[in-house]
């Protein structure tokens, strides 16, 4: 079990890193949180934490990251399924990026990519729905990994040229949103289009 004691230094550590303060009481909740892992877990979250968060992470990132996921992968599996399928309705391909969160954009990664499942047809996607099969069964596959070792960043739409107006979606699945994590910009967007994501998640 990990103690107040084990946590605080990695804690307080990442609160440095990423100019957050925390307090006795914050760290009290991580240690709630990740009570169950072992000092191994904690170190490996907390390094992956370093390497691949752009904010402080929760104590359910962390867990996350330390390969902690929901024991039930099956029905998480279905709660973002779920999500996924609206949003290839709401958003389509017209996106500049989408983000699910790293599992999932490393599962929809595997399949083929966004744009793969916005142009299936509503068979593939419903009825037989092999694509939602196969979507459950690299969920499954993937789940126990931690999340810094998965190919997990934000997933590129398929713009024509010249398009214009495409935003960055963050998804929310079961309620829960992954943190805006920015793509890394290039010469033609410049940092307007950092001002716009960021300006996109305050009103999302």
């Amino acid at each position: 079990m990990i103690t107040l004691e084990d946590v605080a230094a990695p804690i307080a550590m990442l609160a440095g890193a990423f100019e957050r303060a925390i307090s006795k009481a914050g760290i009290k909740a991580y240690q709630i949180a990740l009570s169950d892992l072992t000092p191994d877990e904690l170190t490996t979250a907390t390094e992956a934490a370093l390497k691949t968060c752009r904010f402080m992470p929760s104590p359910a990132e962390l867990r996350e990251l330390a390969g902690r996921r929901h024991p039930d992968a099956s029905a998480q599996a279905v709660l973002a399924w779920s999500a996924v399928r609206k949003a290839i309705d709401v958003h389509d391909y017209l996106v500049a990026t989408i983000d699910f969160g790293p599992l999932v954009n490393a599962v929809i990664r595997n399949l083929g990519g966004w744009d793969t499942l916005c142009t299936a047809t509503l068979p593939e996607l419903d009825n037989p729905g092999w694509l939602r099969k196969r979507f459950e069964e690299v969920y499954a596959a993937l789940a126990p990994t931690p999340a810094g070792q998965l190919q997990g960043e934000p997933l590129p739409g398929k713009l024509p040229p010249n398009y214009r107006g495409a935003g960055h979606a963050v998804i929310s699945i079961a309620g829960e949103k992954p943190r805006l994590r920015l793509p890394a910009p290039s010469a033609s967007s410049g940092p307007g289009g950092v001002f716009a994501a960021l300006a996109e998640e305050k009103s999302a």
